[in-house]
């Protein structure tokens, strides 16, 4: 047949193939199969069905006519590489050599924070990723788990997730890069150049299409409730730029309707904007059970068959993580709800996909030689974790500490490894798996610090919660039980071992108050996805045992990990140092104990503002001028603002230049400074470029950053750094949802944070509204001499 012959063009192979295939066997390309893969074939079906329609098939009734795609083949269950991808294979040779066309299936894994099969590096997490500052790094990190990937077989992986922050009450915030789009924008597309190559062989998976992170109340699933001008702006703008800059291979919508419209229905989001107006070439992925949601959550869609028709008319190519709703096609070409004419369109494109990459001629993976995780990784792991932690507060020089001081370690996450990993880790994604696991996957803080302390007495203080095991959790949510109101939280309030703390804390030199939270999946922790919060107060009586170590007298340093900020009450005024190291995966531990110590120099900068209190959220700092109302209450707002960051040395900003007052659309600003570490060690600054549309036909933010740049400098080394601004980042939406430029005033500011502005001027662009082009300059390129 044609269509296996090398040699022909894609467009052929696809067109020749789709002529020799059933409707079964084209509905089949266009759903998953979520099964426990067997070397010797013995497939097994998991017992996790996410359909509301469950209909039982055998293994083999649902791999007779082809697959699409393989769900997570390693990352479902406890495997190792070796044996998972003999498992693989035997799948795909069952594909090629026994089904009636041979068509190989295309294998997607979890690798938000590292590929999430055993053995695979525990990454930091996003939130790490954002606060490094350094995409450069980031395009390391996710290079070494596209690396990983390749490795098991598999074609892409779902990630990264470009969801701007919004309100840090939402426990997917662990997963977000920050508040800002276009830091958000810049991080992703550089985790997807690392994760795809040059040669796009593997796909990353760009989500949640779109504004997933505005949620009501910040709940996971909740409708949103935003204008296109906000949606554009801020939500479209990072995944428009990992589209059209970093050439993305997937993407997937978001669980959430806006306006009444869910994403996975969307037609405007997935095909008139996606591919028309960004000229998107990739596969649009279903998140896990989206499909059956139209009909069974947010109605509107009367069955299975009528959701994937609304799905895939509007521009879905691909049911996760199983086929349960994409095998009712054929009801919905009964009734006319979907034509053939689309499904060969939709069907193309995936064979057109699989042909690009390979698989028709190598579908098979080569067994593993050497282990998923190595010292690169290690080493990459390592310098993420250390980039990412940010020193909050430093009073009188509390920190780096010596050697020689008597340390009282105390917290609930000083002694557990899982407390310095996010939600999409292996391990951690173990718990909701239905297993357990007491393998030893890295090195705790406790570990970390006798290491490297002569002294280190450890006190517990409290439990963060009673139980966190496996089966707790349902998914996506058992609405029985939230009607009902039935369930219990596992958060611990038992005060008894706070006592302990105390006398520990009493004994030493200083105090180490380890706080924050656990990640986990659907309340099998505090944070993740279905882990929402109703408060930014410490989880249990986390905060009632760092207040009783306060009141000894004892110079107190906080240190908090995890997928939120929180507040800490009067930790804020009164701790000597606090230190924020979010998830930093399993090189954490060494991490934040060499920053301890000094030999890591704390180069994190806030990528999420830290609202004072629950009442001040939503906050981030590129709000609109009326967010916190008039006039603006003291107890609203953030104490620690957006780009804020301690070093252990100073850095000055001198010499600011701009290279001209008056722009044409097409021109670019040019900005130099100069940056000097004044202090005596070495040390790295994020200088950071902010602007301000000074009279707009909308309403916009107060600041929006445009810019930033990375410096590492040695004591009293000087670097020139000029920004590039393209007139083109000037831009705003319009009524008539354009992408626009308006003449007039623009004031520029460069500082150390959004807060600490260290130069303010105003240029003016000429001319009146310019509408944007398809490929607009959306890149602030910075040189540094």
């Amino acid at each position: 047949m044609k269509y296996k012959n090398p040699s022909l063009s894609t467009a052929e192979r696809v067109r020749d193939l789709l002529s020799h295939m059933t409707v079964e066997e084209k509905l089949a390309q266009m759903g998953a199969q979520w099964l426990i893969l067997d070397p010797a074939g013995e497939h097994q079906e998991r017992e996790l069905e996410l359909s509301s329609e469950h209909v039982e098939r055998s293994v083999k009734d649902k791999l007779q006519h082809g697959l699409g795609q393989i769900s997570r083949p390693l990352g479902t269950h406890t495997v190792d590489a070796v044996n998972g991808v003999k498992a693989l294979n035997q799948l795909q040779h069952y594909l090629v050599e026994e089904t009636r066309l041979g068509i190989p299936a295309l294998a997607h894994e979890e690798c938000l924070v590292g590929l999430m099969v055993k053995g695979g590096t525990l990454y930091p997490s996003s939130l790490n990723y954002g606060h490094t500052w350094n995409p450069t790094l980031v395009e390391e990190a996710a290079k070494d788990i596209g690396r990983q990937a390749r490795m098991v077989g598999a074609k892409q992986g779902l990630a990264p997730v470009l969801d701007v922050s919004r309100d840090v009450r939402w426990g997917r915030t662990e997963e977000t890069l920050g508040e800002d789009p276009y830091l958000v924008g810049v991080m992703a597309s550089h985790y997807v150049k690392g994760l795809q190559g040059e040669h796009r062989d593997l796909f990353a998976t760009l989500k949640h299409f779109v504004g997933h992170s505005a949620s009501e109340g910040a709940r996971n699933h909740a409708p949103v409730n935003i204008g296109f001008k906000e949606l554009n702006d801020t939500f479209l703008l990072p995944f428009e730029m990992a589209v059209k800059w970093a050439n993305a291979g997937s993407v997937m919508p978001a669980y959430h309707d806006i306006d009444g419209e869910p994403c996975h229905a969307s037609h405007f989001l997935l095909t008139e904007i996606l591919r028309e107006q960004w000229g998107f070439d990739g596969l649009v992925v279903a998140d896990y059970g989206g499909i059956d949601l139209l009909s069974s959550h947010h109605s509107v869609a009367q069955n299975s068959a009528s959701a994937a028709a609304l799905a895939f008319n509007a521009g879905l190519d691909i049911e996760l993580p199983d086929d349960a709703c994409s095998t009712k096609l054929a009801e919905a070409l009964r009734n006319d709800w979907i034509t053939m004419e689309k499904i060969d369109e939709i069907v193309g494109r995936i064979l057109s996909k699989k042909f690009e990459m390979g698989l028709f001629e190598h579908p098979y993976t080569d067994i593993p030689q050497s282990p998923l995780h190595n010292q690169e990784s290690q080493n990459i792991a390592y310098q993420v974790a250390s980039e990412s932690i940010v020193l909050l507060k430093n009073h009188n020089q509390t920190l780096p500490l010596k050697a020689s001081q008597k340390v009282a370690l105390i917290g609930a996450t000083a002694d557990d490894q899982l407390a310095l990993l996010g939600g999409y880790s292996f391990p951690v994604h173990l718990i909701f798996s239905q297993e357990d696991s007491t393998d030893k996957v890295s090195k705790t803080l406790l570990e970390a610090f006798q290491e490297r302390f002569e002294h280190v007495m450890y006190a517990k203080g409290c439990d963060i919660l009673t139980e966190r095991h496996a089966n707790a959790p349902v998914f996506p949510g058992d609405v029985d039980l939230a009607v009902e109101q039935t369930a219990q939280s596992p958060i611990s309030r038992d005060l008894s071992q706070i006592e302990a703390a105390v006398a520990t804390a009493a004994e030493n030199d200083v105090a180490v108050v380890c706080v924050g939270d656990l990640a986990g999946l659907f309340q099998t922790g505090t944070v993740g996805e279905g882990s929402d919060c109703d408060s930014l107060a410490l989880p249990g009586v986390q905060q009632q045992m760092l207040d009783a170590v306060l009141d000894t007298g004892k110079p107190v340093i906080v240190l908090v990990t995890g997928g939120r900020p929180y507040n800490l009450g009067r930790a804020e005024e009164e701790a000597s140092a606090i230190v924020l190291g979010w998830a930093p995966g399993q090189a954490g531990a060494d991490a934040i104990a060499d920053t301890f110590v000094g030999k890591n120099n704390p180069s994190g900068k806030l990528t999420l503002s830290i609202p004072k209190n629950v009442g001040a959220v939503p906050y981030f700092y590129n709000h609109k001028l009326k967010s916190a109302g008039t006039p603006i209450a003291y107890h609203f707002g953030s104490s620690f603002n957006f780009g804020h960051g301690l070093s252990y040395t100073e850095f000055a900003y001198s010499d600011f230049k701009v290279n001209k007052d008056q722009f044409a659309v097409d021109d670019t600003v040019e900005l130099s400074m100069t940056l000097t570490n004044t202090g005596h060690v070495a040390g790295a600054e994020v200088v950071q470029l902010y602007t301000r549309d000074v009279v707009s036909s909308v309403v916009r933010p107060v600041k929006e950053l445009k810019g930033f740049m990375k410096v590492f400098l040695d004591a009293g080394e000087s670097k020139t750094l000029t920004f590039q601004l393209p007139v083109d980042m000037l831009n705003l939406t319009n009524r008539d949802h354009q992408r626009v430029v308006e003449g007039g005033e623009f004031e520029l500011m460069l500082g150390a944070s959004s807060k600490d502005i260290h130069f303010r001027h105003r240029i003016e662009v000429l001319g009146h509204v310019h509408v944007l082009p398809q490929a607009w300059r959306m890149m602030c390129e910075v040189k540094v001499e």
